[in-house]
């Protein structure tokens, strides 16, 4: 697509939309759903995270991605990334394709609709008043 729809345009043009408009807004809504934070970011065993250049991050990830953020601390930069909302891309496609529709019959809908995400291991850090590590 060549530019960002809102959700309330995306919702109109999968109603009202013709063929090739409702195409487009699924393949979005697919690739919002199928983002993945670590082909943006990665994490070390120490818990240290870096952001990967934008070169190597495909054209669809970056599509996934709503807002980075980079405020200057007197430790280095602290760099925020947020994704576009899984969830509501997940929903509304399963909206289009009748998956929610309340009056289908049990055996036409899934039973269950299972969403499984992984988020980094958090691990925390204590810092030390100026003692060296031996001690002295």
């Amino acid at each position: 697509m060549s530019k960002k729809l809102t959700v309330r345009e995306m919702r109109k043009a999968l109603v009202f939309g013709s063929e090739d408009e409702r195409e487009a807004v699924k393949q979005e809504l697919a690739i919002l759903a199928s983002s993945d934070i670590t082909e943006v970011m990665s994490w070390d065993e120490q818990g240290r995270v870096s952001l990967k250049d934008a070169k190597d991050v495909p054209a669809h990830v970056r599509r996934g991605i709503k807002k980075v953020k980079v405020t200057p601390t007197r430790m280095g930069n602290a760099i925020e990334v947020e994704m576009h909302d899984k969830v509501s891309a997940l929903r509304m496609l399963a909206k289009h394709h009748g998956l929610l529709e309340p009056g289908l019959e049990k055996t036409d809908r899934p039973s269950v609709l299972g969403i499984n995400l992984h988020g980094p291991m958090v691990t925390e850090y204590e810092e030390k008043d100026g003692e060296d590590e031996s001690g002295d």
